[in-house]
């Protein structure tokens, strides 16, 4: 069953959107009370730091595996006023095209599997010819993932925030 990506409203910051936000949000389910989960999802309740590496691999890692994943909204905006703006930076865009990624890629409607060993981290999501896969090598190979999405149509790679912020 395909994983499902959540935004809390830990800020009341949708009670009123408008503009652009309905739109940066559309791969997203809002949670309400009724909200309920076969599986505990990942809860990512802060905004990771652009300086520290480890926490946006944090957050990859999460949307690729078959858990539920909760984001609330102070950890896509953080402290931010401009809810708009805010979700149009470029750590926030790579977030949130991971989760249109998740909701629509065919793969992840597919089969799990994930493996780790001396050479990283693979995580793959296959389903027929479509496959998205995820590689986090070893930290001495200087790369922090590498990320590819296959389909019959064709294939995308992504190697960094920025690659994933510019993804359509």
């Amino acid at each position: 069953m395909r994983p499902a990506t959540y935004v809390y409203d830990d800020l009341g910051a949708l009670d009123n959107a408008v503009g652009m936000v309905p739109l940066y949000l559309r791969d997203l389910v809002v949670m309400t009370p009724e909200t309920g989960f076969e599986d505990e999802p990942i809860v990512l309740d802060a905004m990771p730091s652009t300086d520290h590496g480890d926490d946006f691999m944090d957050r990859i890692i999460a949307m690729l595996t078959d858990l539920p994943v909760v984001f609330t909204m102070s950890a896509l905006i953080g402290e931010r006023t401009d809810v708009e703006a805010a979700l149009g930076e470029p750590l926030t865009k790579a977030t949130l095209n991971l989760a249109g990624l998740r909701k629509t890629h065919v793969a992840f409607d597919g089969e799990y599997e994930w493996d780790s060993d001396e050479n990283g981290l693979i995580v793959e999501w296959t389903n027929g010819e479509s496959v998205v896969r995820l590689h986090v090598p070893d930290p001495r190979e200087g790369t922090d993932f590498i990320l590819v999405a296959t389909d019959p149509d064709g294939k995308v790679e992504w190697r960094s925030m920025a690659d994933l912020a510019a993804a359509v």
